[in-house]
């Protein structure tokens, strides 16, 4: 029967955990994908705004008494304020029973040139805007996804480090208690203890069993998690280790503030849609003026009953017009503008609910922050406190000048200090990943997605 291969240990701090995931994590890399795809978006609008179209023409039937055919190629393109410039090149022959066929070869230009409504960069240039500033938020979302994406994979790494820490701590007490009850049990039968004594050592070394039968499958159930988040197969194996609590050079609450004004993708979000609801106020007003374009053409063509006669191109025609457009019941277009103008306003409110809501995070960060470093500094003395009177409780239980219940005492407030100690080990550390992520400098963002106007007030 063929041995089963061990799974590959794999080492791991948490900065290369964090890096891992942000490469490999499958929730990014579908968000990557969607990324991708509001760019390609961005590059269509782009080729339909700016560059040059190219169509072939062709079309043919045939009827009772006539027939015809004709094909070509246009090509078109869009100047900055609105001028359309079309090229097309086109050979047609016409059909008709009891007369000669009629070919014709022509070149045609035209030029049109819009104004007031449609004149204009504002215009011309919506739809690439538009999709760049799609393909913006999106970008903008993903980064603060892979942000968010950094700190649960340092909550999770914590939390495994303190479940190891919590199953050697069991393990350990257990180990202890063993040895106490034994003692304590023989002392029972010698008249030295009581029998509720014995009793309640034998109920912690069960208690104590639970413990650890609970904790081993967390920590395999976390170990999958911790995995899925990796990117990686859900029965890899891993070795951690308790990474250093970061030491931020915390900045005041102010100054904080304006690093995460500065430096957050959702605030700079916020500020965008300032700018798009104004151009969208700005095109529901172009929509109260007419729609009035200058159009000209200059057609060359040859025609006759033999094709050398149409490839001639010895005749010409030319044509020039305005036609406008205006509807003269401007109420919906009025009521366009005022709920456009509705919409800014409230994107102007979001703008400052983001600002004062990012604000809160930030001392809430640092109050988390500075509490939990206060706090592990506690949970150490205390740690070792109970490490001191639990070794004490034993040296007296074991020369038989103390009782069961008060090493008993000793040993569970060593454990759930032990415990303590770990928990708040892991706040410090959590604490400070959190910070940096609503600082937004926890992963850095790409310049071009911040804004340099963050400190303005949106309002």
């Amino acid at each position: 029967m063929p041995a089963v291969q061990a799974a590959e240990v794999l080492d791991l701090s948490l900065e290369e955990a964090m890096a891992r995931a942000l490469e490999h994590n499958r929730d990014l890399v579908k968000g990557a994908l969607d990324v991708e795809g509001s760019r390609l978006a961005a590059e269509r609008a782009r080729e339909t705004v700016q560059g040059i179209q190219l169509t072939p023409q062709g079309s043919g039937g045939e009827g009772s008494d006539s027939g015809h055919w004709q094909g070509g190629l246009r090509a078109e393109t869009t100047g900055p304020y609105g001028t359309r410039l079309a090229a097309e090149a086109l050979v047609r022959q016409l059909e008709v029973s009891d007369t000669p066929d009629q070919r014709r070869g022509e070149i045609r230009v035209e030029v049109s040139q819009p104004f007031f409504r449609n004149f204009g960069p504002l215009v011309r240039n919506e739809p690439l805007v538009a999709a760049n500033e799609t393909l913006l938020a999106a970008r903008r979302a993903w980064e603060r996804d892979r942000s968010a994406l950094a700190v649960h994979v340092a909550e999770v790494y914590e939390d495994l480090i303190v479940l190891h820490g919590q199953i050697a701590s069991d393990e350990a007490f257990a180990a202890r208690l063993e040895k106490l009850w034994g003692l304590a049990d023989a002392r029972e039968r010698q008249a030295k203890a009581s029998r509720t004594e014995v009793l309640r050592m034998d109920l912690q070394r069960g208690e104590a069993a639970l413990r650890l039968e609970t904790e081993r499958s967390q920590l395999a159930v976390r170990f999958q998690e911790f995995a899925n988040l990796l990117g990686m197969p859900l029965d890899s194996v891993f070795r951690l280790t308790p990474p250093p609590v970061l030491d931020l050079d915390v900045p005041d609450a102010d100054r904080a503030v304006a690093v995460a004004f500065a430096e957050r993708p959702d605030y700079a979000q916020a500020l965008q849609d300032i700018e798009t609801g104004d151009r969208q106020l700005r095109l529901a007003r172009r929509n109260l003026l007419p729609d009035l374009r200058l159009s000209g053409s200059q057609t060359t063509f040859g025609e006759g009953e033999e094709w050398s006669d149409a490839g001639r191109l010895d005749q010409d025609d030319w044509f020039v017009g305005l036609t406008a457009d205006m509807n003269l019941n401007l109420r919906g277009a009025r009521l366009d503008v005022a709920r456009a103008g509705v919409e800014a306003d409230a994107r102007r409110q979001v703008a400052e609910i983001v600002r004062n809501r990012l604000a809160l995070e930030v001392n809430a960060g640092l109050a988390d922050y500075t509490r939990a470093r206060a706090e592990r500094e506690l949970a150490m003395r205390n740690r070792e406190l109970a490490a001191r009177r639990a070794e004490l409780a034993r040296a007296l239980f074991e020369a038989g000048r103390a009782s069961a219940d008060s090493v008993s005492d000793a040993e569970a407030d060593l454990s759930q200090a032990e415990l303590g100690e770990l928990e708040a080990q892991r706040a410090a550390s959590v604490s400070a990943y959190r910070l940096l992520h609503v600082l937004g400098t926890l992963v850095p963002v790409p310049r071009e997605l911040l804004r340099a106007d963050h400190g303005r007030n949106p309002a």
